[in-house]
C-alpha cells in the first residue's frame, strides 16, 4: 500500500498540486494506519520532486539530475503555476500534525513552511523575473557550467543535456527581454558587465570539452551560435533599452525589508535589535582593536605625534596600522596561486591542532570566478549539492576588475593583504563553509541540506575564523588579530548598512563614511559592498546574528562542560545537525530550556 500511496502523492508534472489526490492519499493513509512520520516523509518527497522541476538549474546544482536537460520556465504562466505549487504545499504543511512528528521531522516541517513562504514572498513581492536582470545571467550561466564542471555523469549525457539547455537559451533571453520592467538601475549595470561572461562561456570554455562527445559537437557548436547571437542581443537590450529605464529603487523598505529579515533568519530578531546590537559591539571591536593596534603603531611609526585625542586618536592609531599592514599583499596575478600557498598551511594548522576532522575524499578546486557571476561578491564556496556525492568543491575568488582605475587596484589589493586573505580562507574553505557544509551533507535531512539556514551557515564560518585566529594560526602575531577584529567589525557593519539602507534611507555618502570611516574599509572595498547592499537584502545581516548565535552557544556549552569541555567535540557536535537555524542546534546541544 505504501508505494500507492506514494505514487498518490505525487502531483501533475506541470508542478501543480493536485488536491484530489492529496485527498485521497489523506484518506487512504488513516485509512491504513499510516504514521504522521511517514506522510510528512511523502509529502516532502512529493514537493522537493516538483520544486526541482519548477527550478531544473538549482535541481542541478543540487544534485537532482532527472531536469538536467530543462531550463528555468518564467513565462507569466509558469509563474503562476510556481505560485500555485507553493500556496497548495503551504496549505499541506500547514496541516501536517507537528505533535506527532518525531524531532527531526518537527524541525524540518518548520523549515519547509518557511521556506515556501520565502518562494511565495520573493515571487509575489520582490518579483526577480521583473526586478532582476541578474537572475537571467545567473540561470544562463549556471546552467551551461555546472554541466561542463562537475563530474556527476559520463560526458555524453551531461552534454546532450548541455545541448537541450542551449536549444532553450533563446526562449529564455526573449522572457527576460518581455518581463523586464523597471528594476533598478544598479541591478542593470551590474548585469551588462556580467553579460559578457556569459557569452565567453560558450564562445571560450565549452569548445574546450567538446571532445569528450565527439557525436554531440557539430550538433552543440550549431546551438551555441544561435545561444550566443542571443545572448549578443540580451546584452544589447540591457546596455540600449533597459538601462535608460531602470529607475527602480533598490530599498526593499520597512514593511517588506521586516517580513524578509524574518524568512532570512529564521529569528524574532527585529531590524531594531539587530542594529542596537550591531552599533554596540562596534563600539566594543574599536576598543579591542586599539589595544592591539597601539604597540604596532608605536613599532611602525616611533616619532610619530598625533593632535587628535579621545575615540578620533584611536580611529588615526587602528586605521594608520591597518595601512601599513595592507601594504603587504600581492600582485593581481598572484592572488590565486597566494590562496593556493595559504591553503596548504591552513590545512596542516588544522591538522595539527586537531579541533576539527577534515574530509579528504572532498576534492577542493582554488579557482576564479566564472566572468558570468562577478560584481556581487569578492570570493565564494561552490559546493556540491547533497546530492552528489565525491565532486569538486570550488573555492572560487574574483580577479581585481579589468575596469578599475590604478588607484581602485591598490585599494583593493591593500584590502585584501595577505592576512586578509588567510581570513578569507579560513572563512570561505576551512575550517569555513568548505568544512560545515560536508558535514552538513552527512545528516540524513534532505530538507536542511537543500534548505541551509544562511545566519547559520554563515555564523559557523565566522567562528572558525575566530577558532583559528584564537588557537595561533601564524605564531599569534598581532596583525592577524587587528585583521581578524577588522574582518569581524566589517561582518558588524554589515549589519548596520543592511538595515539602514532598506528601511532608513542611507544614502550612498553616509554608507561610504559608515564603511570607511567607522569599519576602517578600503574605499573598493565600500564601494563594492554598498552594490551588494543594493542587491542582496538581508543577507548580509546573516554574519553577524549567526556569529552571535553560535558563539553564545559555544560559551554556554563550555560554562556547562567545565574542564570536560573539548573544541573538537564541540565543533562535530555543532555541525552534526545539518544547517538548520542556530536555535534548534541550542536546544539539540543544551536542551529545551536553554
Amino acid at each position: 500500500m505504501s508505494k500507492e500511496i506514494r505514487n498518490l502523492f505525487r502531483t501533475e508534472r506541470r508542478g501543480i498540486f493536485t488536491v484530489t489526490g492529496v485527498f485521497l492519499i489523506l484518506t487512504l493513509s488513516f485509512n491504513c494506519g499510516v504514521d504522521e512520520n511517514m506522510k510528512f516523509s511523502f509529502l516532502t518527497d512529493a514537493f522537493l520532486e516538483d520544486f526541482y522541476h519548477s527550478s531544473p538549474v538549482h535541481a542541478t546544482y543540487i544534485g537532482a539530475h532527472q531536469y538536467d536537460h530543462l531550463l528555468d520556465d518564467y513565462s507569466p504562466a509558469a509563474v503562476q503555476e510556481k505560485l500555485m505549487m507553493f500556496r497548495g504545499y503551504l496549505d499541506k504543511f500547514r496541516r501536517v500534525n507537528a505533535r506527532r512528528l518525531n524531532q527531526t521531522n518537527r524541525v524540518d516541517l518548520e523549515i519547509l513552511i518557511n521556506e515556501i513562504n520565502s518562494s511565495i514572498f520573493r515571487l509575489e513581492e520582490q518579483k526577480p523575473h521583473i526586478k532582476s536582470p541578474l537572475m537571467y545571467n545567473y540561470l544562463i550561466g549556471g546552467a551551461i557550467n555546472s554541466l561542463i564542471t562537475r563530474d556527476f555523469a559520463p560526458w555524453e549525457e551531461r552534454l546532450g543535456n548541455l545541448l537541450s539547455r542551449l536549444k532553450q537559451v533563446p526562449k529564455l533571453v526573449e522572457q527576460a527581454k518581455q518581463n523586464l520592467d523597471n528594476p533598478p538601475e544598479v541591478a542593470t549595470t551590474v548585469a551588462i558587465r556580467q553579460s559578457q561572461g556569459s557569452i565567453n562561456l560558450l564562445q571560450e570554455d565549452l569548445p574546450r570539452v567538446l571532445d569528450n562527445a565527439p557525436e554531440l559537437k557539430d550538433s552543440i557548436l550549431a546551438a551555441s551560435e544561435v545561444a550566443i547571437q542571443a545572448l549578443k542581443e540580451y546584452q544589447e537590450f540591457l546596455k540600449e533599452d533597459l538601462l535608460a529605464r531602470s529607475e527602480g529603487d533598490f530599498r526593499l523598505g520597512e514593511e517588506l525589508y521586516r517580513e524578509k529579515l524574518r524568512l532570512t533568519l529564521q529569528s524574532d530578531l527585529t531590524p531594531e535589535e539587530i542594529l542596537d546590537r550591531a552599533e554596540r559591539e562596534t563600539k566594543r571591536v574599536r576598543k579591542e582593536m586599539y589595544k592591539i593596534a597601539l604597540p604596532l603603531h608605536k613599532k611602525y611609526f616611533p616619532r610619530r605625534v598625533h593632535r587628535e585625542k579621545g575615540e578620533e586618536l584611536e580611529r588615526v592609531i587602528i586605521r594608520e596600522a591597518l595601512e601599513e599592514i595592507g601594504k603587504d599583499h600581492p600582485r593581481p596575478e598572484e592572488l590565486l596561486d597566494t590562496i593556493k600557498e595559504i591553503m596548504i598551511r591552513i590545512e596542516a594548522f588544522v591538522k595539527e591542532k586537531d579541533f576539527i576532522t577534515l574530509d579528504e575524499s572532498q576534492p577542493l578546486v582554488i579557482e576564479w570566478t566564472p566572468e558570468f557571476s562577478r560584481g556581487v561578491a569578492v570570493a565564494g564556496l561552490d559546493a556540491p549539492g547533497p546530492l552528489d556525492k565525491g565532486q569538486n568543491t570550488f573555492y572560487r575568488v574574483s580577479p581585481v576588475p579589468d575596469y578599475y582605475t590604478p588607484s581602485q587596484v591598490d585599494s583593493y589589493l591593500r584590502e585584501y593583504n595577505y592576512f586578509t586573505l588567510e581570513e578569507l580562507s579560513f572563512h570561505e574553505a576551512i575550517p569555513g563553509h568548505y568544512v560545515q557544509l560536508y558535514y552538513a551533507n552527512r545528516f540524513p535531512s534532505l530538507v536542511r541540506s537543500i534548505f541551509g539556514n544562511g545566519a547559520f551557515i554563515e555564523g559557523w564560518a565566522m567562528l572558525a575564523e575566530k577558532q583559528m585566529v584564537d588557537s595561533g594560526f601564524h605564531d599569534y602575531d598581532p596583525r592577524l588579530k587587528l585583521m581578524h577584529l577588522k574582518m569581524y567589525l566589517r561582518a558588524v557593519t554589515n549589519s548596520i548598512l543592511d538595515v539602514k539602507l532598506h528601511i532608513k534611507g542611507l544614502t550612498e555618502e553616509e554608507a561610504m563614511k559608515l564603511m570607511v570611516e567607522d569599519a576602517f574599509q578600503e574605499e573598493a572595498e565600500a564601494q563594492g559592498k554598498w552594490i551588494r547592499a543594493c542587491l542582496t537584502s538581508t543577507q548580509l545581516c546573516t554574519y553577524f546574528v549567526g556569529f552571535q548565535e553560535l558563539n553564545d552557544l559555544m560559551e554556554e556549552y563550555k560554562k556547562r562542560k567545565g574542564n570536560r569541555f573539548n573544541l573538537k567535540e564541540f565543533n562535530e557536535k555543532l555541525l552534526s545537525y545539518g544547517s538548520p537555524p542556530a536555535k534548534y542546534v541550542r536546544e539539540a546541544m543544551l536542551g529545551p530550556e536553554a
